[in-house]
């Protein structure tokens, strides 16, 4: 992550300042997803926590899984934005069409993350479900910096002002 972080840097301040706030979002996000289930570090079910927060957790977690949605969504969306005001970017470039496909990819995989994870919380296993959405969303997100943003962005020059 540190190297995403020096690689947006790189774009022109307004595109940055955005960027970066929605990737404080996700972080936001993913340290929620952490902190609101207790047994998410270790391997404990839910019978360890008193009813009140097995409640709490299993009503946030419908609420996590709309929010990851409209997070990625959102984020994609304007991401490819930035990525069409670079000079050389069209939608007909091979990268630009390969980061928007690995897009599309995230999304669905977010569908089936999610089904699996509602599956878990059905069957009483809401403490898993925790575990592997926050596992699974940050692997995936880590691979798609790695792999699609951090290349792109360091392909890019500052505008000049």
């Amino acid at each position: 992550m540190a190297l995403h972080v020096q690689a947006i840097r790189n774009l022109a301040p307004e595109d940055y300042l955005l960027i970066e706030e929605e990737h404080l979002r996700l972080h936001r996000f993913l340290e929620n997803l952490r902190s609101t289930c207790r047994n998410l570090n270790n391997q404990q079910n839910c019978q360890s926590c008193p009813r009140e927060q097995l409640g709490t957790c299993r009503g946030r977690l419908a609420s996590f899984f709309l929010n990851i949605i409209d997070i990625s969504f959102n984020h994609f969306t304007h991401e490819e934005s930035v990525m069409l005001r670079q000079g050389s970017v069209t939608e007909e470039h091979e990268d630009f069409r390969t980061h928007q496909q690995a897009h599309r990819e995230i999304l669905h995989a977010l569908d089936t993350i999610i089904s699996e994870c509602a599956s878990l919380d059905a069957q009483g296993k809401t403490a898993e479900a925790y575990r592997q959405l926050y596992r699974r969303l940050s692997e995936m997100f880590n691979e798609h910096d790695r792999l699609f943003d951090n290349p792109f962005i360091q392909s890019t020059k500052p505008l000049e002002q």
